[in-house]
């Protein structure tokens, strides 16, 4: 037994001395150099004989950017090709730790006169633009044909709120599919098995979604609620999907202590596409004159224009209080009249080219006289456009920079001072006085027709003034 132990022993030690002897001539050969690869020297099927590191490095490289890898589906039919990969490598360390772990079979190679032959890991680095576009871009990946998938939801526009499952798309997860790519070039491997399941857009909700639960759960607790808007003859119910808006993010129902100042903000920027959509201050309507005629009125007071600040928080109020609400918004501003007829069937016309006020309730002419408007030819001509009345008032003084009239019938019709009132030191009316010797911009009536018109007209009517 200790023969044979000692026999075994004794080859060992001879099979290390000769392959030291092997490693050690090889380096102090005339081909070794420290620096460079061996001659016959292959590295993933690329010759690198004789190459230093970094020529190695460079051919490696540039070779490997010229190959082609191949997409092949399950029955290795060719789906697509790309080729230029335009990637850089990290494989530096690796080429200069050849000759270390290699060492042995480089020498025997060497002596042999064999292939030297290496494989590593293309890691890569870096991937240039073009490369990426051209995958991104393909024909491949962007089959007009293919559906992508769609997430699990709740139907807002469905009162029962269901949940909606998800639906497996066709389409390609572009990201995930170059990286796999990358990741191919990366193995040596140049041909790539496409798999559906692996690389096919996936739902990221599906219905058993815990918290697409939850907010199911929400939306049937305080979606349901109504909130009705009643906008002169017209009326519109705010959707589930807007409510949905409006409620915090904690799904409680109500806003949180840190979220009231967004809150009643997205609440004044719904209140604000309402005002944008009704109100009628500061636009250009059409108007028909008693005389037939259709004209362009312009408001800039009357009409119906939305209080935001106070109806951001009735609305508020309506919200957290969970029940169904039916109610006009609070204006700023309200109309005579309606949305559809906004003045309405009862409205004072001022006609500046008959010089003329009839004044209608009902659709019925109650009232007509002559008056005398602005002075044209001094530039005090009276304003066109729709007002109201904005105040009554008996025996007051009027006063301006070179006169102070008392006048017994007043009746505000601007913010900036005009309006219907007696005048007591005119003789006449209608005609052609108030081309030079008009008002200073009201509308002059007669001392004993006004007490008539005072009498009938009522605060807030209408006033359409024009030529």
């Amino acid at each position: 037994m200790k023969k044979t132990l000692i026999i075994i022993t004794a080859v060992i030690a001879c099979i290390i001395v000769a392959i030291a002897g092997l490693i050690l001539a090889y380096t102090r050969s005339s081909d070794y150099t420290a620096d460079h690869l061996p001659q016959k020297t292959s590295i993933n099927g690329i010759d690198c004989s004789n190459l230093t590191y970094d020529e190695a490095f460079s051919q490696l490289s540039d070779e490997w950017n010229k190959k082609t890898l191949t997409v092949v589906g399950s029955l290795n039919d060719k789906l697509a090709e790309f080729t230029h990969f335009d990637c850089t490598y990290d494989i530096a360390g690796q080429i200069r730790s050849i000759k270390e772990k290699h060492l042995l079979t480089a020498a025997m190679s060497h002596y042999l006169r064999t292939p030297f032959s290496v494989k590593i890991p293309m890691t890569v680095k870096t991937c240039g633009d073009s490369f990426k576009e051209q995958v991104m871009n393909s024909e491949f990946l962007n089959n007009p044909n293919a559906k992508a998938s769609t997430d699990a939801y709740v139907d807002l526009s469905d009162p029962d709120f269901p949940i909606v499952p998800e639906k497996m798309g066709t389409a390609i997860d572009k990201d995930r599919f170059f990286q796999a790519m990358l990741e191919q070039i990366q193995s040596g491997n140049l041909q790539m098995i496409y798999d559906e399941k692996k690389y096919n857009d996936i739902p990221k909700v599906t219905s058993d979604d815990e918290n697409l639960i939850k907010y199911q759960e929400f939306c049937k607790k305080y979606l349901g609620q109504k909130i009705d808007y009643e906008l002169g003859e017209d009326s519109f119910t705010v959707s589930a999907e807007e409510l949905s808006t409006m409620f915090d993010s904690s799904l409680s129902g109500k806003a949180s202590t840190e979220g009231v100042k967004e809150y009643v903000k997205q609440l004044a920027e719904y209140v604000a596409q309402l005002a944008a959509t009704h109100d009628t201050v500061n636009t250009e309507r059409e108007f028909c004159t008693t005389s037939g005629r259709t004209v362009q009125v312009y408001s800039s007071v009357y009409g119906w224009k939305i209080d935001q600040e106070k109806e951001a928080e009735q609305l508020t109020k309506d919200l957290e209080s969970h029940k169904d609400v039916k109610r006009e918004p609070i204006y700023s501003k309200k109309g005579y009249g309606t949305y559809s007829r906004l003045l309405g069937n009862t409205y004072a016309d001022v006609d500046f080219s008959r010089q003329e006020v009839r004044f209608y309730r009902d659709g019925v002419l109650k009232f007509s006289c002559s008056v005398v408007t602005g002075n044209q030819a001094r530039g005090d001509a009276t304003p066109t456009g729709t007002y109201f009345i904005m105040n009554k008032l008996r025996n007051v003084i009027l006063k301006g920079d070179d006169y102070e009239s008392p006048v017994s019938y007043w009746m505000g019709i601007t913010p900036t001072g005009i309006g219907f009132h007696d005048a007591s030191w005119r003789s006449s009316f209608g005609g052609s006085i108030w081309r030079t010797n008009g008002s200073h911009g009201c509308v002059n009536m007669p001392t004993g027709r006004i007490p008539e018109f005072y009498r009938q007209a009522e605060v807030g009517m209408p006033v359409v003034m024009h030529y």
